[in-house]
């Protein structure tokens, strides 16, 4: 039971997802990310329809698609983009070593039954969070490091005010109980 590109355009239209559809090169194009990165998304039914594949790709403040070849910072991202993809539970991120290109990637196989207008949201809001991790992205090749969420005297700070709050929490529970 595939589903053509043309079925899928149809689902992105019911869930108001904005693409264009070109018939004849079987793909659909949209857009999306966030106010300060822009994701192109690629989606298609390969293998006979029988597999929904969406690809978003980073792009530059051009517009074009950021090309992490031979940058003297792809091993920093290589690292990072493996650990994404162990933090990850729906998507993959990928890195085509012959191009560069750095891409985020839901693959379906449809075998056996259709995509759901419910499971094509869920893809879309994927997708579209893939925009977050560009600015990291983008952050590892400009510097070569990971963006630190907090310093550590914040981090240090967040963790005494936990540590107290568990204190004051188990403090509270044994004064319920009578000195047992």
């Amino acid at each position: 039971m595939a589903m053509s590109i043309k079925e899928i355009s149809d689902v992105f239209t019911e869930i108001g997802w904005k693409h264009r559809f070109s018939e004849n090169e079987e793909v659909i194009i949209s857009g999306g990310g966030d106010e300060d990165n822009n994701i192109a998304f690629i989606t298609n039914a390969d293998d006979d329809g029988e597999l929904f594949n969406m690809v978003g790709r980073i792009m530059d403040d051009d517009n074009n698609q950021i090309n992490a070849k031979d940058h003297k910072h792809v091993n920093a991202l290589m690292a990072y983009l493996l650990l994404r993809n162990y933090e990850t539970k729906f998507g993959t991120w990928e890195f085509d070593i012959e191009n560069g290109v750095i891409s985020f990637a839901v693959e379906i196989p449809l075998e056996d039954n259709k995509l759901t207008a419910k499971q094509l949201e869920r893809i879309t809001r994927v997708m579209n969070s893939s925009g977050e991790e560009a600015s990291n992205i983008k952050h590892i090749l400009e510097t070569g490091k990971v963006k630190e969420e907090m310093s550590d005297a914040e981090m240090i700070a967040k963790l005494e005010s936990l540590i107290a709050m568990m204190k004051d929490n188990s403090s509270s529970d044994n004064s319920d109980s009578d000195g047992i």
